[in-house]
């Protein structure tokens, strides 16, 4: 009896303990980008608000498209200048109202066998969403994983969760038909932790988003937060 007794001590100090230390993450990145175009000025970022577009995604992923855009809206608000990005939500309904719905809806079609936006749709878009420059993100990929690091007495103490996602983005001129900017990511997220916690989908590609435009940005002025 008094072992059980000790033993269930020692458990309950590591759980203790161990949820005092906190949660315990490794973030890793790899990212890729394609030079702007000559003809593009990130300046133009500035004046006016850019629009995102529904995201292109992988098979069986589908359920995590306006995820997808809306963490790309959010890392554009909160670049340093920040960029008004137009929601999907809002870009979609006045697309929608303006009659443009079957020909978009060919447009994202034709793209995810092409790699291409038709022109002549992108700049009605564009028309239409008041914007010049149009992003188009995309998900490649998305799995998490768990497993048991550290055990005692058959009772998981420690949870090691493995996110890994894949996301991909393409900044259009809506008026040319030319993709001016490209960037593609990776991330790894890797928590330990004694508790059952997920990490929202939104901040790790909020997180990886930002991280890409930082490339997109060069040579703009940090805005002045004074």
């Amino acid at each position: 009896m008094g072992q059980v007794l000790a033993r269930t001590a020692v458990i309950v100090c590591m759980i203790v303990l161990a949820g005092c230390a906190g949660t315990l993450t490794q973030w890793g990145e790899e990212t890729t980008y394609t030079p702007r175009a000559a003809s593009f000025d990130p300046k133009n970022l500035k004046q006016e608000p850019v629009a995102v577009l529904h995201a292109v995604v992988g098979f069986g992923l589908e359920g995590y498209g306006h995820q997808v855009s809306r963490s790309l809206a959010s890392a554009l608000m909160n670049t340093s200048p920040p960029i008004k990005g137009i929601p999907v939500q809002e870009a979609l309904s006045r697309l929608n109202r303006e009659g443009l719905g079957g020909e978009y809806a060919q447009m994202v079609s034709d793209y995810a066998k092409s790699g291409m936006l038709n022109r002549s749709t992108l700049e009605k878009i564009g028309r239409t969403l008041n914007a010049t420059y149009i992003f188009q993100p995309s998900l490649a990929s998305f799995s998490q994983s768990t497993s048991g690091r550290f055990s005692l007495l058959g009772l998981r103490l420690f949870q090691t969760r493995i996110t890994t996602m894949r996301l991909s983005v393409q900044l259009w001129d809506a008026r040319t038909g030319d993709i001016v900017w490209e960037a593609s990511g990776e991330a790894t997220l890797a928590t330990e932790d004694v508790r059952e916690m997920r990490i929202p989908f939104d901040e790790i590609a909020r997180r990886l988003w930002s991280h890409m435009l930082e490339d997109l940005l060069i040579g703009l002025p940090v805005a002045d937060t004074h």
